[in-house]
């Protein structure tokens, strides 16, 4: 996702305009308390929080780009996307 969708400008403008994007480094030790909050256990993981850090949308797996910016479209709020 970092190389196809991340880098996409049509998708960093709708993150930007709407989002805090967060990325989680795995197997870094010091992520493994937002990692079991979020219950998180495959990579990619993506995920879609209000501002209080509640769970609006999850997805488990790579997305392309079209699916990824139909996930923002139907959120607001940040987000959260776990890779290896």
């Amino acid at each position: 996702m970092k190389r196809t969708v991340w880098a996409d400008e049509q998708v960093t403008a709708s993150v930007n305009k709407s989002f805090i994007p967060v990325t989680i480094d795995v197997d870094d030790s010091e992520s493994a308390a937002v990692q079991s909050r979020y219950n998180v256990g495959v990579t990619p993981s993506t995920i879609i929080t209000d501002s209080n850090g509640i769970v609006l949308q999850r997805k488990v797996g790579g997305l392309g780009k079209t699916d990824f910016l139909e996930m923002l479209g139907s959120s607001s709020g940040g987000g959260l996307t776990f890779e290896k």
